[in-house]
Protein backbone atom coordinates (compact mmCIF):
# COMPACT_ATOMS: atom_id res chain seq x y z
CA UNK A 1 0.00 0.00 0.00
CA UNK A 2 1.43 3.58 -0.91
CA UNK A 3 2.94 5.31 2.14
CA UNK A 4 1.80 8.90 3.05
CA UNK A 5 4.42 11.69 2.87
CA UNK A 6 4.20 15.82 2.92
CA UNK A 7 5.06 16.30 -0.53
CA UNK A 8 5.86 15.11 -4.18
CA UNK A 9 8.22 17.26 -5.90
CA UNK A 10 8.39 16.50 -9.77
CA UNK A 11 10.80 17.30 -12.78
CA UNK A 12 14.17 16.87 -14.30
CA UNK A 13 16.00 16.57 -10.83
CA UNK A 14 19.61 17.34 -10.43
CA UNK A 15 20.82 15.79 -7.05
CA UNK A 16 24.05 17.09 -6.56
CA UNK A 17 24.88 13.69 -4.86
CA UNK A 18 27.95 11.48 -4.87
CA UNK A 19 27.30 10.45 -8.30
CA UNK A 20 26.07 13.69 -9.53
CA UNK A 21 23.23 11.82 -11.02
CA UNK A 22 20.16 13.74 -12.98
CA UNK A 23 17.19 11.74 -13.17
CA UNK A 24 15.14 13.38 -16.21
CA UNK A 25 11.57 12.26 -14.84
CA UNK A 26 12.68 12.62 -11.62
CA UNK A 27 10.85 12.98 -8.03
CA UNK A 28 11.73 13.86 -4.52
CA UNK A 29 9.49 12.63 -1.74
CA UNK A 30 9.26 14.47 1.24
CA UNK A 31 8.14 13.41 4.98
CA UNK A 32 8.47 15.11 8.09
CA UNK A 33 11.17 17.66 7.13
CA UNK A 34 13.05 14.82 5.52
CA UNK A 35 13.87 13.61 1.90
CA UNK A 36 12.34 10.36 2.04
CA UNK A 37 13.22 8.85 -1.46
CA UNK A 38 14.36 9.81 -4.44
CA UNK A 39 14.12 8.71 -7.74
CA UNK A 40 11.70 8.50 -10.74
CA UNK A 41 8.63 9.83 -10.64
CA UNK A 42 6.47 6.86 -12.18
CA UNK A 43 8.62 4.40 -9.37
CA UNK A 44 7.87 7.25 -6.41
CA UNK A 45 4.26 7.58 -7.36
CA UNK A 46 3.50 4.14 -6.99
CA UNK A 47 4.97 4.35 -2.97
CA UNK A 48 3.76 7.51 -1.98
CA UNK A 49 0.83 9.28 -1.92
CA UNK A 50 1.63 13.03 -1.39
CA UNK A 51 -0.37 15.67 0.65
CA UNK A 52 0.63 17.81 -2.01
CA UNK A 53 2.01 17.50 -4.95
CA UNK A 54 4.90 20.26 -6.50
CA UNK A 55 6.86 20.99 -9.67
CA UNK A 56 5.77 19.26 -12.92
CA UNK A 57 6.44 19.25 -16.41
CA UNK A 58 9.85 20.83 -17.60
CA UNK A 59 10.41 21.83 -14.29
CA UNK A 60 14.34 21.23 -12.61
CA UNK A 61 14.46 20.07 -9.13
CA UNK A 62 17.50 20.89 -7.24
CA UNK A 63 19.45 21.00 -3.73
CA UNK A 64 18.39 24.19 -2.13
CA UNK A 65 20.90 26.82 -2.90
CA UNK A 66 23.86 28.09 -0.49
CA UNK A 67 25.02 31.20 -0.17
CA UNK A 68 28.35 31.05 1.78
CA UNK A 69 29.28 34.79 2.26
CA UNK A 70 26.37 37.83 3.12
CA UNK A 71 26.38 40.92 5.64
CA UNK A 72 22.45 41.06 5.78
CA UNK A 73 22.38 44.64 7.83
CA UNK A 74 23.67 45.61 4.43
CA UNK A 75 21.34 44.81 1.60
CA UNK A 76 20.17 48.08 1.18
CA UNK A 77 23.77 50.08 0.88
CA UNK A 78 24.33 48.36 -2.63
CA UNK A 79 23.99 51.28 -5.30
CA UNK A 80 26.07 53.64 -2.20
CA UNK A 81 29.14 51.33 -2.86
CA UNK A 82 29.06 51.03 -6.72
CA UNK A 83 31.80 52.20 -8.62
CA UNK A 84 33.25 53.69 -5.69
CA UNK A 85 36.99 53.36 -4.30
CA UNK A 86 37.42 52.63 -1.70
CA UNK A 87 34.13 51.56 0.16
CA UNK A 88 34.36 49.11 2.55
CA UNK A 89 35.10 51.34 5.53
CA UNK A 90 34.20 54.80 4.00
CA UNK A 91 30.36 53.18 2.66
CA UNK A 92 30.21 49.59 4.32
CA UNK A 93 30.93 50.46 7.89
CA UNK A 94 29.81 53.82 8.15
CA UNK A 95 26.06 52.19 6.77
CA UNK A 96 25.75 49.99 9.62
CA UNK A 97 27.08 52.24 12.26
CA UNK A 98 23.78 54.42 10.92
CA UNK A 99 21.43 52.05 11.65
CA UNK A 100 19.28 50.69 14.63
CA UNK A 101 18.15 47.61 15.28
CA UNK A 102 15.39 47.82 13.70
CA UNK A 103 16.69 49.29 10.40
CA UNK A 104 18.90 45.94 10.56
CA UNK A 105 15.12 44.01 10.78
CA UNK A 106 14.35 45.80 7.66
CA UNK A 107 17.48 45.11 5.88
CA UNK A 108 17.51 41.65 6.94
CA UNK A 109 14.17 40.89 5.32
CA UNK A 110 15.04 42.37 1.91
CA UNK A 111 18.47 40.42 1.78
CA UNK A 112 16.13 37.09 2.91
CA UNK A 113 13.25 37.90 0.43
CA UNK A 114 15.74 38.40 -2.34
CA UNK A 115 17.91 35.43 -1.39
CA UNK A 116 14.52 32.67 -0.69
CA UNK A 117 12.75 34.18 -4.34
CA UNK A 118 15.82 33.69 -5.89
CA UNK A 119 15.95 29.78 -4.41
CA UNK A 120 18.93 30.39 -1.79
CA UNK A 121 17.76 28.48 1.50
CA UNK A 122 21.26 28.22 3.49
CA UNK A 123 23.10 32.07 3.75
CA UNK A 124 26.21 32.36 6.05
CA UNK A 125 25.85 35.67 7.93
CA UNK A 126 28.46 37.87 9.12
CA UNK A 127 27.50 40.36 11.42
CA UNK A 128 29.70 43.23 12.74
CA UNK A 129 27.56 45.62 14.78
CA UNK A 130 26.58 44.03 18.14
CA UNK A 131 23.20 46.32 18.56
CA UNK A 132 22.09 44.01 15.04
CA UNK A 133 22.50 40.46 16.14
CA UNK A 134 18.92 39.83 17.88
CA UNK A 135 16.97 41.70 15.20
CA UNK A 136 18.82 39.66 12.34
CA UNK A 137 18.90 36.54 13.81
CA UNK A 138 14.89 36.46 15.24
CA UNK A 139 14.69 37.74 11.39
CA UNK A 140 16.32 34.52 10.06
CA UNK A 141 13.96 32.46 12.59
CA UNK A 142 10.85 34.13 11.20
CA UNK A 143 11.40 34.20 7.84
CA UNK A 144 12.16 29.85 7.40
CA UNK A 145 15.93 30.65 5.61
CA UNK A 146 18.24 28.39 6.80
CA UNK A 147 21.63 29.93 8.55
CA UNK A 148 25.27 30.10 10.00
CA UNK A 149 25.35 33.26 11.80
CA UNK A 150 28.79 34.48 12.71
CA UNK A 151 29.31 37.51 15.18
CA UNK A 152 32.31 39.23 16.64
CA UNK A 153 33.98 41.87 17.30
CA UNK A 154 37.48 43.32 16.99
CA UNK A 155 39.80 44.67 19.66
CA UNK A 156 42.87 45.38 17.77
CA UNK A 157 43.55 48.71 16.24
CA UNK A 158 46.25 49.49 13.65
CA UNK A 159 47.86 51.91 11.95
CA UNK A 160 49.66 51.08 8.46
CA UNK A 161 52.03 54.22 7.23
CA UNK A 162 51.74 54.21 3.59
CA UNK A 163 54.60 54.14 0.79
CA UNK A 164 54.24 58.03 1.04
CA UNK A 165 54.54 57.96 4.80
CA UNK A 166 57.56 55.40 5.38
CA UNK A 167 59.92 58.65 5.95
CA UNK A 168 58.56 59.72 9.26
CA UNK A 169 55.98 56.84 10.38
CA UNK A 170 55.68 53.12 10.96
CA UNK A 171 52.98 50.59 10.96
CA UNK A 172 51.76 50.08 14.37
CA UNK A 173 49.09 48.33 16.25
CA UNK A 174 46.95 48.63 19.71
CA UNK A 175 45.56 45.61 21.58
CA UNK A 176 42.64 46.47 24.14
CA UNK A 177 42.21 43.31 27.15
CA UNK A 178 38.81 44.85 28.04
CA UNK A 179 37.43 44.82 24.66
CA UNK A 180 38.39 41.58 23.94
CA UNK A 181 36.93 39.80 27.53
CA UNK A 182 33.64 41.76 26.67
CA UNK A 183 33.73 40.54 23.29
CA UNK A 184 34.41 36.93 24.03
CA UNK A 185 31.85 37.07 27.27
CA UNK A 186 29.23 38.21 24.31
CA UNK A 187 30.30 35.55 21.87
CA UNK A 188 29.99 32.78 24.58
CA UNK A 189 26.66 33.62 25.20
CA UNK A 190 25.65 34.11 21.54
CA UNK A 191 26.92 30.59 21.26
CA UNK A 192 24.88 28.58 24.11
CA UNK A 193 22.06 30.86 23.25
CA UNK A 194 21.66 30.28 19.80
CA UNK A 195 22.79 26.57 20.11
CA UNK A 196 19.89 26.11 21.74
CA UNK A 197 17.37 28.57 20.09
CA UNK A 198 18.50 27.89 16.51
CA UNK A 199 16.01 24.81 16.33
CA UNK A 200 18.65 23.27 14.09
CA UNK A 201 18.10 25.91 11.29
CA UNK A 202 20.66 28.89 12.67
CA UNK A 203 23.79 27.38 13.58
CA UNK A 204 26.06 30.04 15.51
CA UNK A 205 29.73 30.73 14.46
CA UNK A 206 32.50 32.99 15.72
CA UNK A 207 33.31 36.17 13.23
CA UNK A 208 36.34 37.50 13.17
CA UNK A 209 37.22 40.40 10.95
CA UNK A 210 41.38 39.95 10.22
CA UNK A 211 44.09 40.14 11.28
CA UNK A 212 44.24 44.22 11.66
CA UNK A 213 41.18 44.14 14.01
CA UNK A 214 41.68 40.89 15.65
CA UNK A 215 44.64 40.21 17.97
CA UNK A 216 46.74 36.26 18.57
CA UNK A 217 44.74 36.02 21.69
CA UNK A 218 41.33 36.43 20.27
CA UNK A 219 41.53 34.31 17.42
CA UNK A 220 43.28 32.11 19.77
CA UNK A 221 40.30 32.47 22.31
CA UNK A 222 37.68 31.83 20.41
CA UNK A 223 39.10 29.00 18.13
CA UNK A 224 38.54 27.81 22.11
CA UNK A 225 34.87 28.76 22.54
CA UNK A 226 34.76 27.23 18.96
CA UNK A 227 35.68 24.02 19.66
CA UNK A 228 33.55 23.75 22.99
CA UNK A 229 30.66 25.11 21.25
CA UNK A 230 32.19 22.80 17.83
CA UNK A 231 31.29 25.09 15.09
CA UNK A 232 34.29 27.30 13.76
CA UNK A 233 35.38 31.00 12.52
CA UNK A 234 34.74 33.18 9.78
CA UNK A 235 37.46 35.41 8.69
CA UNK A 236 37.63 38.07 6.18
CA UNK A 237 41.61 37.79 5.03
CA UNK A 238 43.65 38.42 1.70
CA UNK A 239 41.32 40.83 0.82
CA UNK A 240 43.07 43.89 -0.04
CA UNK A 241 46.99 45.09 -0.40
CA UNK A 242 46.48 47.13 2.85
CA UNK A 243 45.78 44.43 4.47
CA UNK A 244 48.87 42.41 3.65
CA UNK A 245 51.01 45.07 3.87
CA UNK A 246 50.22 45.56 7.41
CA UNK A 247 51.12 42.07 8.17
CA UNK A 248 54.28 41.70 6.36
CA UNK A 249 55.24 45.13 8.37
CA UNK A 250 53.98 43.98 11.63
CA UNK A 251 54.76 40.00 11.64
CA UNK A 252 56.66 39.57 8.64
CA UNK A 253 54.57 37.57 7.09
CA UNK A 254 51.43 37.44 5.23
CA UNK A 255 47.87 36.94 6.83
CA UNK A 256 47.17 33.56 6.32
CA UNK A 257 51.10 32.45 7.15
CA UNK A 258 50.62 34.78 10.54
CA UNK A 259 47.19 32.75 11.06
CA UNK A 260 49.14 29.33 10.34
CA UNK A 261 51.66 29.98 12.56
CA UNK A 262 49.58 30.70 15.25
CA UNK A 263 47.71 27.84 14.82
CA UNK A 264 44.23 28.97 13.93
CA UNK A 265 44.15 27.38 10.66
CA UNK A 266 42.13 23.92 10.83
CA UNK A 267 39.22 22.45 9.06
CA UNK A 268 36.65 24.93 11.14
CA UNK A 269 37.97 27.85 9.40
CA UNK A 270 36.23 29.52 6.58
CA UNK A 271 38.59 31.97 4.96
CA UNK A 272 36.18 34.83 3.57
CA UNK A 273 37.45 36.15 0.28
CA UNK A 274 40.75 35.10 0.18
CA UNK A 275 41.29 37.19 -2.97
CA UNK A 276 45.14 37.76 -2.76
CA UNK A 277 46.08 34.19 -1.75
CA UNK A 278 49.61 33.08 -3.07
CA UNK A 279 50.05 28.89 -4.06
CA UNK A 280 52.39 28.59 -0.67
CA UNK A 281 49.47 30.13 1.33
CA UNK A 282 46.54 27.91 -0.56
CA UNK A 283 48.69 24.53 0.62
CA UNK A 284 48.93 26.03 4.49
CA UNK A 285 44.76 26.36 3.34
CA UNK A 286 44.55 22.46 2.05
CA UNK A 287 46.73 21.02 4.86
CA UNK A 288 44.86 22.19 7.25
CA UNK A 289 41.37 21.02 6.02
CA UNK A 290 40.01 24.73 5.95
CA UNK A 291 37.71 26.07 3.23
CA UNK A 292 37.10 29.15 1.40
CA UNK A 293 33.98 31.88 0.65
CA UNK A 294 34.50 33.02 -2.80
CA UNK A 295 32.18 35.85 -3.79
CA UNK A 296 33.44 36.79 -7.24
CA UNK A 297 31.03 39.32 -8.03
CA UNK A 298 33.04 41.22 -5.20
CA UNK A 299 36.09 40.54 -6.94
CA UNK A 300 35.04 43.15 -9.46
CA UNK A 301 32.85 45.63 -6.95
CA UNK A 302 36.58 46.12 -5.04
CA UNK A 303 39.08 45.66 -7.81
CA UNK A 304 41.14 43.78 -6.02
CA UNK A 305 42.02 40.39 -7.53
CA UNK A 306 40.40 37.56 -9.12
CA UNK A 307 40.70 34.31 -6.16
CA UNK A 308 42.85 31.77 -7.63
CA UNK A 309 39.65 28.87 -7.19
CA UNK A 310 40.67 26.21 -9.69
CA UNK A 311 44.47 26.43 -7.98
CA UNK A 312 42.73 26.17 -4.52
CA UNK A 313 40.10 23.05 -5.71
CA UNK A 314 42.72 21.44 -7.09
CA UNK A 315 44.79 21.31 -3.92
CA UNK A 316 41.51 20.28 -2.10
CA UNK A 317 40.74 23.55 0.05
CA UNK A 318 36.50 23.57 -0.19
CA UNK A 319 35.34 26.66 -1.85
CA UNK A 320 31.54 27.69 -1.79
CA UNK A 321 29.95 31.05 -3.67
CA UNK A 322 29.02 33.78 -1.51
CA UNK A 323 26.60 36.83 -2.85
CA UNK A 324 28.09 39.29 0.03
CA UNK A 325 24.83 41.84 -0.62
CA UNK A 326 25.91 42.60 -4.13
CA UNK A 327 23.85 40.33 -6.24
CA UNK A 328 21.63 38.02 -4.18
CA UNK A 329 21.14 35.97 -6.88
CA UNK A 330 23.43 32.03 -6.96
CA UNK A 331 22.52 31.97 -10.18
CA UNK A 332 23.66 35.10 -11.43
CA UNK A 333 26.91 34.56 -8.91
CA UNK A 334 27.39 31.05 -10.53
CA UNK A 335 27.13 32.31 -14.12
CA UNK A 336 29.56 35.07 -12.63
CA UNK A 337 32.16 32.72 -11.57
CA UNK A 338 31.87 30.29 -14.56
CA UNK A 339 32.87 33.58 -17.15
CA UNK A 340 35.51 34.78 -14.73
CA UNK A 341 37.24 32.02 -14.02
CA UNK A 342 37.28 30.35 -17.50
CA UNK A 343 38.44 33.55 -18.62
CA UNK A 344 41.23 33.94 -16.03
CA UNK A 345 42.03 30.12 -16.59
CA UNK A 346 40.80 28.68 -19.27
CA UNK A 347 41.31 31.28 -21.87
CA UNK A 348 44.82 31.80 -21.03
CA UNK A 349 45.99 27.32 -21.07
CA UNK A 350 43.17 26.78 -23.74
CA UNK A 351 41.48 24.59 -21.28
CA UNK A 352 37.66 24.56 -22.08
CA UNK A 353 37.50 22.38 -18.49
CA UNK A 354 39.58 24.80 -16.12
CA UNK A 355 36.56 25.54 -14.66
CA UNK A 356 32.94 24.05 -15.83
CA UNK A 357 29.13 24.89 -15.26
CA UNK A 358 29.47 21.72 -13.13
CA UNK A 359 32.30 22.99 -10.87
CA UNK A 360 29.77 26.20 -10.73
CA UNK A 361 26.71 24.07 -9.68
CA UNK A 362 28.82 22.49 -6.94
CA UNK A 363 30.32 25.61 -4.90
CA UNK A 364 26.73 26.49 -5.18
CA UNK A 365 25.30 23.46 -3.61
CA UNK A 366 27.82 20.73 -1.55
CA UNK A 367 30.76 22.60 -1.77
CA UNK A 368 29.55 25.27 0.03
CA UNK A 369 27.73 23.21 2.71
CA UNK A 370 31.07 21.08 2.99
CA UNK A 371 32.63 24.88 3.86
CA UNK A 372 29.84 25.73 6.16
CA UNK A 373 30.33 22.16 7.93
CA UNK A 374 27.07 21.34 6.84
CA UNK A 375 27.21 18.78 4.10
CA UNK A 376 25.56 16.18 6.25
CA UNK A 377 22.13 18.23 6.80
CA UNK A 378 22.13 19.82 2.93
CA UNK A 379 23.53 20.89 -0.17
CA UNK A 380 22.13 17.59 -1.82
CA UNK A 381 19.10 15.86 -2.65
CA UNK A 382 19.93 12.33 -0.65
CA UNK A 383 17.58 10.33 1.38
CA UNK A 384 17.89 11.54 5.01
CA UNK A 385 19.02 14.95 4.31
CA UNK A 386 16.86 18.01 5.49
CA UNK A 387 14.52 18.60 2.75
CA UNK A 388 16.05 22.16 1.08
CA UNK A 389 14.28 22.02 -2.19
CA UNK A 390 13.81 24.10 -4.66
CA UNK A 391 11.84 24.17 -7.78
CA UNK A 392 12.99 25.61 -11.39
CA UNK A 393 10.11 26.52 -13.65
CA UNK A 394 11.84 26.11 -16.68
CA UNK A 395 8.63 26.88 -19.31
CA UNK A 396 10.75 29.30 -20.97
CA UNK A 397 12.63 29.65 -24.16
CA UNK A 398 15.76 30.15 -22.39
CA UNK A 399 15.70 26.73 -19.97
CA UNK A 400 13.89 24.49 -22.65
CA UNK A 401 14.73 22.89 -24.51
CA UNK A 402 17.77 21.20 -21.77
CA UNK A 403 20.36 18.83 -22.90
CA UNK A 404 22.61 18.98 -19.78
CA UNK A 405 20.27 20.74 -17.12
CA UNK A 406 23.02 22.01 -14.84
CA UNK A 407 24.77 23.55 -17.95
CA UNK A 408 21.42 25.08 -18.48
CA UNK A 409 21.02 26.24 -15.22
CA UNK A 410 23.91 27.75 -14.95
CA UNK A 411 24.23 29.79 -18.00
CA UNK A 412 20.97 30.65 -18.40
CA UNK A 413 18.63 30.51 -15.44
CA UNK A 414 18.10 33.40 -13.01
CA UNK A 415 16.43 33.75 -9.77
CA UNK A 416 13.24 34.79 -11.03
CA UNK A 417 12.62 31.23 -12.77
CA UNK A 418 12.04 29.85 -9.10
CA UNK A 419 8.81 28.70 -9.01
CA UNK A 420 8.82 27.19 -5.20
CA UNK A 421 10.80 27.15 -2.25
CA UNK A 422 11.21 24.28 0.64
CA UNK A 423 13.37 24.65 3.80
CA UNK A 424 13.63 21.79 6.44
CA UNK A 425 10.49 20.45 4.45
CA UNK A 426 8.49 23.93 4.89
CA UNK A 427 6.98 25.85 1.51
CA UNK A 428 8.41 29.14 1.85
CA UNK A 429 7.99 30.36 -1.46
CA UNK A 430 4.69 28.57 -3.00
CA UNK A 431 4.53 29.25 -6.80
CA UNK A 432 6.01 32.42 -6.58
CA UNK A 433 4.46 33.69 -3.79
CA UNK A 434 6.86 34.52 -0.89
CA UNK A 435 5.12 33.31 2.37
CA UNK A 436 7.04 34.00 4.91
CA UNK A 437 7.71 37.95 4.57
CA UNK A 438 4.86 40.55 4.03
CA UNK A 439 6.58 42.07 0.69
CA UNK A 440 4.14 45.11 0.09
CA UNK A 441 4.85 46.23 3.73
CA UNK A 442 8.37 45.69 3.42
CA UNK A 443 9.17 47.98 0.49
CA UNK A 444 7.73 51.21 1.59
CA UNK A 445 9.71 50.29 5.04
CA UNK A 446 12.57 49.33 2.54
CA UNK A 447 12.80 52.52 0.44
CA UNK A 448 12.74 54.63 3.10
CA UNK A 449 15.72 53.19 4.81
CA UNK A 450 17.36 53.78 1.17
CA UNK A 451 16.49 57.04 0.71
CA UNK A 452 18.17 57.65 4.82
CA UNK A 453 21.14 55.86 3.86
CA UNK A 454 21.63 57.42 0.73
CA UNK A 455 21.33 60.54 2.72
CA UNK A 456 24.40 59.37 5.04
CA UNK A 457 26.57 57.63 2.37
CA UNK A 458 25.99 60.33 -0.48
CA UNK A 459 28.35 62.65 1.10
CA UNK A 460 31.08 59.91 1.64
CA UNK A 461 31.75 58.74 -1.94
CA UNK A 462 34.35 60.58 -3.75
CA UNK A 463 32.63 60.36 -6.99
CA UNK A 464 28.56 61.45 -6.98
CA UNK A 465 26.19 58.63 -8.54
CA UNK A 466 23.70 60.62 -10.98
CA UNK A 467 20.01 60.56 -10.74
CA UNK A 468 20.49 58.70 -7.22
CA UNK A 469 16.86 58.68 -5.65
CA UNK A 470 16.47 61.20 -3.04
CA UNK A 471 12.95 60.74 -1.61
CA UNK A 472 10.60 57.57 -1.30
CA UNK A 473 8.26 57.09 -3.66
CA UNK A 474 5.16 57.58 -1.94
CA UNK A 475 6.57 61.54 -1.13
CA UNK A 476 7.27 61.61 -4.96
CA UNK A 477 3.79 60.49 -6.17
CA UNK A 478 1.55 62.39 -4.48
Amino acid sequence: MPEPVDALLEGTVVTMDAERRTIRDGAVAVRAGRIAAVGEVRELRERFVPERLLGGPRRFVIPGLIDSHNHLAQALVRENALEDLPNIYRIYIPAEMAMDADDARVSAQVGIAQLLRAGVTTVAETTCTPEHEEAIARTVMETGIRCAMARGTGDRTTELASNYSQIDQTSSYHDDPGALREDLARTEKFLADWTQRGDGRLRPWINNLGVPSCSEERFLETQRLGEKYGTGMMVHVNRDREEIELSVALFGERPLEHLHRIGVLTPDFLAIHAMLTTDREIQLLAEAGSAVAHAPIVCTDIVSAVTKVVTMRAAGVPVGLGCDTVINDIFKVMRHAFVMHTQTTGIPLYDPWSFTTHDAMTMGTIEAARALRWEAEIGSLEVGKAADVVIVDGRNVRLTPSFDPVGTLVRYAVGTDVESVMVGGRLVVDEGRLLTIDEQALLPEAERLGVRLGEVLGPRRYRQLPGMLKTPVEERTR
